[in-house]
């Protein structure tokens, strides 16, 4: 599959308006033959399954998911002032 403006503004419109995922902050980076999925969401559930839909949605296009989990959990230190 060839990576063009096209297949870029579709894998977008899926991230957005695809009811199970929704989500706006992941970016799509042509990687060689594929895209990479680069952002953070909140679980490794959630980056799955964004990963699964697009690799549903474009069967022929190789893709990597680079998606990070943000880190949910309060800081240990306490910050002085």
């Amino acid at each position: 599959m060839i990576i063009d403006q096209h297949v870029e503004s579709e894998l977008h419109q899926l991230l957005i308006e695809d009811a199970r995922i929704s989500e706006q902050g992941i970016r799509i980076v042509r990687a060689g033959d594929g895209v990479s999925l680069v952002g953070e969401v909140e679980s490794a559930e959630r980056r799955d399954l964004i990963c699964r839909v697009v690799a549903e949605a474009f069967p022929d296009l190789p893709v990597r998911c680079n998606i990070g989990l943000t880190r949910v959990q309060e800081p240990q230190d306490v910050e002085e002032l």
